[in-house]
C-alpha cells in the first residue's frame, strides 16, 4: 500500500483532481480485505471492479481463478463495509458452465447483493491467432484443445446472451456497451472515455495509452518498461479515427445516418434486412441478434 500513496501524492502534485473524480481499482476476491478496502478509501478510490467470471468451481479451477468461496466471502465483506459503486464481470463461454447458467448466477448475486451497481458480460474469444512475430507472451496463448467439449455450443451462444440482456435490463441495468450495463449514473467513466477517443496517460507494464493521436503499448518487460521501450506505437490518421469512431459508435449506441456516405450502403441494407441492424431516427442500431456478429459486420461496412 505504500507504493500505492507514492503513486496518489505523485499523481496529485501534477495533476488537478475533480470533486467528481472517479477513481477505479481493478482486483481479485483475494485482494478484497477490510485493511485494502479502508486503504482505497483513504486514498480516495471510490469504484472497485471485481474479477468474478463465473460461480461454477470447475470453471474457475480450469481457468486458475479464485475459488467460489473467495468470491463470496469478498462480496459478504464489502456488504458488511458498505462500498456504493461497486462492479463483477461474468465471461460467457467458458470450461463446464452450461446454458442458463450465467443468468442464474447474475440472478443470486443481485438478490443478495443489492450494492451492485455495474455488470460487465464479455464473450470469450473461441481462439486467439498467433502471429508470425510475437512481441509479447501473450502472442503464445491458445486456449487447450478440450475447451471445445467443455464449453457452450456455438448454437446457443446468442440467445444465452440475449436472455442475460433482457434480464439486466429488467433488473434496471442499462446497456451503454455491448459487454457492459450499468444503473443509472454508474457507467464506467474510464470506459466512457476510451471509447470517445479521449486522451489517456498509461503507466506500468503492459499499460494502454493514447496520446496526440498516437496508441501505445507499455512493455512487459521491467527492464524495457524503464528504457521507454514499447511494445507497439502506432500513429492514427484522419481514416484511421474516422474508422474506429465507426466501431466504437456501433458497440456503444448508433452510427450517425450522416456517416453513411463513407460505408458500404448496399452491406448496410443486408444486415438491415436480416434483423442484424435496424435503421431508427436517423441512426443504425446492432440488434440483439447482431452482437455476436458485430466484428463481422464492421469488417463488411467499412
Amino acid at each position: 500500500m505504500d507504493q500505492f500513496l507514492q503513486i496518489f501524492q505523485t499523481l496529485k502534485s501534477k495533476f488537478i483532481f475533480s470533486e467528481n473524480v472517479e477513481i477505479s481499482i481493478e482486483t481479485t476476491p483475494w485482494n478484497i480485505t477490510i485493511e485494502n478496502i479502508n486503504w482505497w478509501k483513504k486514498l480516495g478510490i471510490n469504484r472497485i471492479s471485481m474479477w468474478l467470471q463465473t460461480l461454477n468451481e470447475k470453471s474457475l479451477i480450469e481457468i486458475w481463478r479464485d475459488s467460489k468461496w473467495d468470491i463470496i466471502s469478498a462480496l459478504d465483506l464489502v456488504k458488511s463495509i458498505w462500498f456504493p459503486n461497486f462492479s463483477i464481470d461474468f465471461i460467457i463461454w467458458l470450461p463446464y458452465v452450461v446454458s442458463w447458467e450465467i443468468i442464474k448466477n447474475i440472478d443470486f448475486l443481485l438478490n443478495k447483493y443489492d450494492y451492485i451497481k455495474h455488470i460487465s458480460v464479455y464473450m470469450l474469444e473461441e481462439y486467439y491467432d498467433v502471429p508470425e512475430i510475437k512481441e509479447s507472451k501473450f502472442d503464445n496463448i491458445v486456449y487447450p484443445n478440450d475447451w471445445s467439449n467443455l464449453w457452450l455450443k456455438e448454437e446457443f451462444f446468442s440467445d444465452e446472451y440475449i436472455e442475460i440482456k433482457k434480464y439486466l435490463e429488467k433488473n434496471g441495468f442499462n446497456r451503454y456497451e455491448i459487454s457492459n450495463y450499468s444503473k443509472s449514473w454508474f457507467e464506467c467513466k474510464h470506459n466512457i472515455w476510451y471509447w470517445n477517443h479521449k486522451e489517456t496517460l498509461a503507466f506500468w507494464l503492459w499499460a494502454h495509452g493514447f496520446l496526440n493521436n498516437i496508441r501505445f503499448l507499455n512493455s512487459e518487460s521491467f527492464l524495457d518498461y524503464y528504457a521507454k521501450k514499447n511494445i507497439t506505437k502506432e500513429e492514427l490518421n484522419t481514416d484511421d479515427l474516422f474508422l474506429e469512431n465507426i466501431m466504437f459508435s456501433l458497440r456503444t449506441y448508433w452510427i450517425d445516418k450522416v456517416f453513411l456516405e463513407k460505408l458500404d450502403i448496399k452491406k448496410i441494407n443486408y444486415f438491415i434486412e436480416n434483423n442484424l441492424l435496424l435503421e431508427k431516427n436517423d441512426k443504425i442500431i446492432l440488434t440483439d441478434s447482431g452482437v455476436i456478429f458485430m466484428d463481422y459486420i464492421l469488417w463488411e461496412i467499412i
